[in-house]
């Protein structure tokens, strides 16, 4: 049915928490929201959400274009925002933005920006380039070369396009203590990914409490808006998927390196910059950069930065006003965070006291809230329902 409404609408591609967030942000404004999604999650059944379209494949490729293309067409979208929630979506709108915005409001921008985020070893070559610290790198033309290029231990394999890796094994890197270890990982992740995405990255040592984060709203690279935060906890605690548990902490340090780095992107919109504090020399180094909605964005809203309105706004032609966010709440996923806290609690890290203390305050919830409480029912039954087919399918394994 067409939308006939003067006020545009916002198109989000993907229906996790990230397009949870923003599907609140906007709906509670009476902008109206389609979520886009070829597995629905908790988004989906949000009160926010007007209409659902469900996509049966990658949300990546020719397929998945002309499907957006076409969806804009026939339901007269002509001038909402397109908002991707998800990497492979990101790449998919930056790679074609010149067919896309015939139809739609990009707040994703062209390839030749959103690369120096995506691809990992751009974005160290940024970090070289203006001289922001990052964990050592290497980039093995092939497995031969592991045993030449004075790798230390412990390593990680890494791939340059993290979506490749993760939707294939649901890991985000393999570890490996020895040169022995590294050779069997290179050579099981050279079945995912071609060799020239395949990166070997030191280990900085510490726990998910050195991991911090900036957040920001830019307009062609220059720091409109921003605050910090701690990701105290993540799970899987060794190598997360994300962050369960993180915490609004005023880190001064972190801005002038975050500053830098997307000044020199020249990026415009939502952004989050990743760093992990190494103890052995004191400084923060640079892991990873999105630009788009992230894990934890709800809790900037908390603390006064709600980035999706401000990126609507700005999207109208109101300009971000100052705003110094207050730094009070911390934020939870807790289908993911009490497993974390439990691992933490074996590993040694934490000790069941102190995981219950850093629960005590304000809590911003990943999915629930009492003014929507459909996505956490939501939720909850997709996870047991990833649980039980686990189940089956090891089961089936075994006979």
């Amino acid at each position: 049915m067409p939308h006939q409404r003067t006020m545009p609408g916002a198109v989000v591609l993907g229906s996790d928490f990230k397009a949870l967030g923003v599907v609140r942000s906007l709906g509670r404004r009476g902008i109206p929201c389609i979520v886009i999604d070829n597995h629905p999650r908790s988004a989906w059944f949000s009160r926010y959400v007007g209409q659902r379209l469900r996509w049966h494949g990658p949300m990546e490729g020719q397929a998945f274009l002309s499907f957006l293309l076409s969806a804009g067409k026939k339901l007269h979208l002509e001038g909402w925002l397109l908002i991707p929630a998800q990497d492979e979506a990101v790449e998919l709108v930056a790679r074609n933005t010149t067919q896309l915005a015939n139809i739609y409001q990009l707040v994703t921008q062209a390839w030749d920006v959103i690369q120096w985020a995506l691809d990992k070893r751009l974005t160290y070559q940024m970090a070289q380039e203006v001289g922001v610290a990052y964990p050592r790198t290497w980039y093995p033309a092939n497995e031969d070369e592991l045993a030449t290029l004075g790798i230390s231990f412990p390593a990680i394999i890494k791939p340059a396009i993290s979506t490749h890796l993760q939707y294939a094994t649901r890991l985000k890197a393999l570890p490996a203590q020895t040169l022995e270890e590294l050779r069997t990982h290179y050579h099981f992740a050279a079945t995912i990914l071609c060799p020239a995405e395949i990166m070997v990255q030191e280990v900085i040592p510490g726990p998910g409490a050195t991991q911090f984060s900036v957040a920001a709203y830019c307009k062609e690279g220059e720091s409109i808006l921003s605050m910090s935060a701690r990701r105290t906890r993540q799970y899987p605690i060794d190598y997360g998927l994300g962050s369960s548990f993180v915490e609004a902490i005023e880190i001064p340090a972190l801005f002038a390196p975050a500053e830098q780095l997307l000044r020199f992107m020249g990026v415009t919109g939502m952004v989050e910059v990743e760093f992990k504090h190494d103890l052995r020399d004191n400084q923060y180094k640079l892991l990873d950069i999105n630009v788009r909605p992230w894990g934890w964005h709800t809790l900037c809203i908390a603390c006064g930065l709600d980035f999706p309105a401000i990126q609507y706004r700005d999207s109208q032609g109101y300009a971000p006003v100052p705003i110094k966010p207050h730094y009070d709440h911390h934020w939870i996923r807790c289908l993911t965070d009490v497993p974390a806290g439990w691992q933490e609690i074996r590993a040694g890290i934490t000790r069941p006291q102190a995981y219950l203390r850093s629960l005590l305050g304000k809590t911003v919830f990943s999915v629930f809230a009492w003014h929507d409480p459909l996505p956490a029912l939501g939720d909850g039954v997709i996870a047991l329902s990833r649980i039980m087919q686990g189940v089956f399918r090891r089961r089936g394994g075994g006979r």
